[in-house]
């Protein structure tokens, strides 16, 4: 009796280290993305102040954040299978939490392209490295839980940015202090949940599967998604490469309208300052049920690819129809441009993470996840401001710019759906060719 009590209480302080685990990494990313994104929720303030400069000023110091912060990711994933994940985020965001605090203390552009160009470079390892740890430590039954949240980080961290720009209304500086502290806390408490989880060991768990020929075995839960066949180095290369240039594409429309949402109800719309950061922060809580609702499906589909083409391709739907109708009601406009965030969002979890946890054994997840974000990373610093620039065009009136830069999200997304569908057909080949093999 007492050996049985002795497993139930081990059992519950091994679910309780997974569960502090998931939340300390979620908390840790949503706070230092919500600081790092503080500066776009503040685009419109700093910008009045006119000692900063045009939105195409503001938008390059994150065009250069991202820049460092992606070449640093590439170098990262060299060196990612060496690395001590936890004192190595715990140094970096520890620095990166100061950089925020002082960037409240500055007082021109050129300190801020600096600043977060250094920043692009501290924060570089934060997905990878997060999803290596996630992927490293829990159980195939609570991934599903952690890509949720860890999907839905840059939503919620959207709300965290939005929210507290507003709360301090024209004061740029209270914000950026304050969510430096709450980050440094954020790190000691990532520390001392990685610390607690290292003394359990991985579960793996099997499960019993009849073939299609009638054959039965009792295979681990990751066997169970292998439906691309990554035999062999060739695929393994040629998957990288399709993931790279699909995070790049994918993250590419989210960011390019997301980015300027809150200029799009300043000029179309006709909102203030201080309305549009309100009405930018609830709209991330859409935004949440895009990621949940794809891992949802994911779960239930395993091919997460077919799952991405029904995303894509609703998406697709909605901004056609915002090309005709994005002027006509601002009700009518700001929900079809949060039911095409929430598609997108959901969509682009794919490439971020759900491929990389789903298939942590037959990839590296953590070099996977950073090469994968490390694209995604370019795209959204040099979207935002490609897109910035096609709204903030003087020699038009505000919608034929916004027409246009609909009309580019339409080229886009047709892109992103093609290069899906052909993936897809690209599998079935693959697939149909190893049986032939067999």
């Amino acid at each position: 009796m007492n050996e049985i009590n002795t497993e139930e209480v081990q059992i519950r302080r091994r679910n309780r280290a997974y569960a502090l685990l998931i939340f300390a990494t979620f908390f840790m990313y949503i706070v230092l993305t919500g600081a790092k994104n503080l500066y776009v929720a503040e685009k419109t303030t700093l910008e009045g102040l006119g000692t900063f400069g045009s939105y195409t000023d503001l938008a390059a110091t994150m065009e250069y954040y991202f820049y460092t912060y992606a070449v640093m990711q590439i170098v990262l994933s060299l060196f990612m299978s060496k690395l001590n994940i936890k004192w190595f985020l715990t140094i970096t965001l520890g620095v990166s939490a100061i950089i925020t605090i002082l960037t409240a203390f500055t007082n021109t552009i050129i300190e801020h392209w600096i600043l977060y160009a250094v920043n692009g470079v501290m924060q570089a390892g934060v997905w990878g490295c997060s999803i290596k740890v996630l992927s490293t430590y829990l159980p195939q039954r609570s991934l599903s839980t952690a890509n949720k949240l860890m999907t839905s980080g840059p939503a919620v961290a959207g709300i965290v940015s939005y929210g507290t720009a507003a709360l301090f209304g024209d004061n740029w500086t209270v914000p950026f202090i304050l969510l430096g502290v709450i980050l440094l806390v954020a790190v000691a408490f990532f520390f001392f949940s990685v610390t607690n989880v290292h003394r359990f060991p991985r579960e793996i768990h099997t499960h019993h599967v009849v073939r299609a020929d009638g054959t039965e075995e009792d295979v681990s839960d990751e066997d169970d998604n292998d439906f691309i066949h990554l035999n062999s180095k060739k695929r393994i290369i040629v998957f990288y490469v399709i993931s790279i240039l699909l995070g790049f594409a994918v993250t590419s429309l989210f960011f390019a309208m997301n980015n300027t949402l809150d200029i799009f109800l300043k000029q179309i719309g006709g909102f203030d300052n201080t309305v549009s950061k309100w009405l930018t922060t609830l709209a991330p809580i859409a935004f949440t049920v895009g990621p949940i609702l794809c891992v949802s499906v994911c779960d239930k589909h395993k091919n997460f690819i077919k799952v991405g083409a029904v995303f894509f391709g609703l998406a697709l739907v909605f901004v056609l129809l915002l090309v005709f109708f994005f002027d006509v009601n601002i009700i009518l406009s700001l929900a079809l441009i949060l039911a095409f965030l929430v598609l997108t969002n959901g969509g682009r979890s794919i490439s971020l993470s759900i491929a990389a946890t789903k298939m942590r054994d037959k990839l590296d997840s953590g070099r996977y996840s950073t090469l994968v974000n490390a694209a995604a990373s370019i795209a959204s610093g040099v979207i935002p401001k490609l897109f910035t620039t096609i709204i903030d065009n003087a020699q038009r009136t505000a919608q034929q710019n916004w027409q246009i830069a609909f009309i580019v999200l339409v080229i886009f997304t047709v892109i992103v759906v093609t290069a899906l569908l052909a993936l897809i057909l690209w599998i079935k080949y693959l697939n149909k060719k190893d049986e032939k093999s067999l």
